[in-house]
């Protein structure tokens, strides 16, 4: 197996691998759940905190409406 290099990765592939590497973590994997926290920590740092804390890559409204009307 040969150690990933997470600089050549754009976000959007540096996303689709740490999903790859959890599912293998949540398979019992031991060195998976390393690489794949590892990857999540490099996609904090590119994209900072996200909205939901769970999908790195999701949108976020800058402007959230309100689930009544206001007349």
């Amino acid at each position: 197996m040969t150690p990933v290099k997470m600089d050549e990765l754009d976000d959007e592939q540096l996303a689709a691998t740490a999903y790859v590497w959890q599912q293998r973590a949540q398979a019992g994997d031991k060195n998976a759940r390393r690489t794949w926290a590892r990857m999540e920590q490099e996609l904090q740092r590119r994209l900072g905190p996200t909205p939901s804390g769970h999908g790195p890559l999701e949108a976020h409204s800058s402007n959230p409406r309100p689930w009544w009307r206001f007349w």
